[in-house]
């Protein structure tokens, strides 16, 4: 397994990655991992109360976020964060045009 891409948090500036603040308001804008030049993904809350539509289900009050790196300014993804499902889909707005869509949810028990 490569440790390539990994860092420590709190060495050579590395800061903890947090996907999800703890209480989310619109507008908000936060780091979701730091390594300067290695890891900058940053996220902006657009709504708090969202619905989407996947193959798997319907979600309501879903949370919505566009999230971008300054490593790659040709990129922007809006994602839906649905409780209970997590990330259950990610479009691409800016640059090569993709969509990832929960379709199925299955147990290993």
């Amino acid at each position: 397994m490569s440790t390539e891409s990994s860092w420590e948090a709190g060495k050579d500036g590395a800061e903890p990655g947090v996907i999800m603040q703890a209480h989310p308001k619109v507008g908000q804008t936060y780091r979701q991992e730091y390594l300067k030049s290695v890891a900058e993904d940053m996220a902006k809350v657009l709504d708090l109360n969202g619905s989407v539509k996947v193959p798997y289900s319907s979600f309501n009050h879903v949370l919505v976020t566009k999230e971008w790196s300054p490593l790659e300014p040709g990129m922007v993804a809006h994602k839906y964060y649905a409780a209970g499902g997590g990330d259950v889909k990610e479009v691409a707005v800016k640059g090569p045009l993709e969509t990832l869509e929960l379709v199925d949810v299955r147990s290993n028990g």
